[in-house]
């Protein structure tokens, strides 16, 4: 199995432990932060994904956003799915650098809605684009 094939198994397992989650549980403390966590690693993991596989089209990046940029103009990901994808940096840029300011809101929104679902989408359909070009995942 390639690196981009386990990076994704990482993150759907991380999802699934979302999926475990309820809106009530995040009113318990220590399940509020590990939500926070799951969320945040799933985020790097999709970020990573985005990295490797511009790499792997032998792409340089500068940078998470450079490199959804890239996978934009090599028709892997849609207009959409570069808007989500920068919402999912920044999100992830949010919970790292300004933890203290994350807003309980948004959490709560993202597992009542289980919005964290888009990212395991995203990061399949990356995949699944290479794969359909040939590239070994």
């Amino acid at each position: 199995m390639g690196v981009l094939k386990r990076l994704l198994d990482n993150l759907l397992y991380y999802t699934s432990l979302l999926d475990g989650l309820k809106p009530e549980d995040l009113e318990d403390e220590y399940k509020y932060y590990a939500a926070l966590h799951l969320l945040q690693t799933q985020a790097q993991v999709l970020m990573d994904i985005f990295a490797r596989a511009s790499s792997t089209l032998g792409l340089g990046v500068d940078g998470y956003i450079d490199a959804g940029l890239k996978l934009r103009a090599k028709d892997i990901i849609t207009d959409m799915d570069l808007d989500l994808y920068r919402r999912i940096v920044g999100f992830r840029n949010v919970v790292v650098h300004e933890y203290s300011d994350v807003d309980s809101s948004i959490v709560l929104d993202i597992i009542t809605n289980k919005k964290y679902r888009e990212v395991a989408r995203l990061a399949t359909k990356v995949v699944e684009e290479l794969e359909k070009r040939g590239i070994d995942c």
